[in-house]
Parts: C-alpha cells; structure tokens; sequence
C-alpha cells in the first residue's frame, strides 16, 4: 500500500510518501500564507515527483496540522498528537514520549501500549510561536542559523523575558542598544525559550530521560536543543529527517485505515 502524509503547518508544509512502511519520496517547502492551496499543491507535485510516482498510484493521503483543510486530495485527516505518536512507534518501539517542536506550537505526547495515548500536552500561554520567534530575531539581530547554533551552551546570566514574546524582543533590543554583543544577546534568548519548553515539558507528568523523541523544526538547531536538554536532564533522541516526523505519522495511519 502506498499512502502519503501531508502536514501543513503554520510556516511551512512538510510531504512524506510511504510504500510498505519505506519512505520513498519526501518534499517541504513554505505554507504559502492565504495562497496555502496552491502551495501545497507545487509542494505535493514535488514529493511525487522525488517518490517517481503519479497520483493514480498513491492508495490514500492523510493530511495534518493548522492547514489540513487545505488539502484537497487528503482522503483523511488526522490530529497532530496521533501523527506524532505514530510517528515515535516507527521510529523507536520503546519511545514513551515525543515532544513537536515546530514554528507556532509546541506538543507533549505521552505514550501508552501500541498505538495508545496516555496524555497530551500543548503549550500555554506565551509559550506559541517558539519558532517564529527564533527566526524573527535571528533577522533582527542580524544572525545566521548556522552562527546561533554554534553558540556555546552553558549559564547566560540574566535572560529576557521568559514569559513574553513582546517582552522579550524589547528585553533584546535595549541590550542591543546597550552595545552588549549579539552572541550574548542571543544566548540569553536561548535561555528564556528553553525555560518556556522546559515548563511545557514538566506541565503534568515528567517525561523519560531516555526514551523521549524530539521532532520538529526547532530541533534541527543544535544551540537551542543543547539548552533544552541541559535545562530538563532528558537526552532527546533525535531521529533522522526530524522537521518530518508529524508528516510521516500522517502518512503511517494512511496505511492502517
């Protein structure tokens, strides 16, 4: 059976293609804001064209995230936190958490036998946009991916605002105008978003040190990965193609309807 899985999130959509539990073709690209639709459809054009496959041979499409709606060729939908615990059971069968850290939402599955979840966890508060926020003030502070990800782990100091999107910029830009250094600056930006997650992470049960995945776009930056696991002692397992892995729970129960 050849299924697919599309998640559609707030900044961009990520496309998986499954054969017999293999992944045969893959595509991401940006969500496309009020032009979502058409977006997805180059996005899914792509995927095809990386999987060699047509339309006609694709057996069912799953589609996931905010846009879901958005995708008109999706025979089903499904929740995030069940695309992201299918997503763990394929990666890892002793996983008994994974944690969706993407642009806008962050997510706590806890997991039961097989495919059962036993509590689910959304961030609160201003603890949305955690990944939006990161790529606005690496613009603003005029800092690359790469240069953020190689900044040294390790206490900050004083953080900005932790609880506060607003705050926080405000927080980074008078210390700018304060001639204290972008790579200081940023540190303590790591910091504040890593007691943010670190919340969200102990909101009702604690999970395992050794057996929580972490997928999503944000981890896919070293600096901010390395502050998180330092702030909450769990050694995340960070699986290959990680920024896919709610696309591939998608496309996974495709395959089990």
């Amino acid at each position: 059976m050849i299924t697919a899985g599309v998640d559609v999130g707030i900044r961009d959509t990520k496309i998986i293609i499954m054969d017999m539990g293999h992944v045969v073709g893959k595509k991401k690209g940006s969500s496309g804001g009020i032009h979502r639709e058409c977006a997805i459809q180059e996005i899914w054009k792509g995927a095809l064209d990386d999987s060699g496959l047509g339309m006609p041979q694709i057996d069912l499409v799953a589609a996931t995230g905010i846009g879901a709606c958005d995708v008109v060729f999706a025979g089903e939908q499904v929740t995030e936190p069940v695309a992201d615990a299918r997503a763990a059971r394929h990666y890892r069968k002793d996983a008994t958490c994974v944690v969706d850290i993407g642009a806008d939402q962050m997510r706590v599955i806890f997991l039961g036998e097989g495919n059962a979840i036993r509590e689910v966890v959304l961030n609160q508060k201003c603890a949305a946009g955690i990944g939006i926020f990161f790529e606005y003030m690496a613009r603003r502070l005029g800092m690359t991916m790469e240069e953020i990800s190689s900044l040294p782990s390790g206490d900050c100091g004083a953080p900005v605002n932790d609880g506060c999107c607003v705050f926080a910029e405000l927080d980074a830009l008078e210390m700018l105008f304060q001639d204290i250094p972008k790579e200081d600056i940023f540190r303590k930006i790591i910091c504040a978003l890593s007691y943010r997650m670190n919340a969200v992470l102990n909101d009702k049960l604690k999970p395992a040190a050794d057996t929580t995945l972490l997928i999503g776009g944000v981890s896919k930056n070293k600096a901010m990965i390395n502050a998180l696991r330092e702030r909450s002692g769990i050694r995340f397992i960070i699986p290959e193609d990680a920024e896919y892995g709610c696309a591939l729970g998608a496309a996974l129960y495709a395959a089990s309807q």
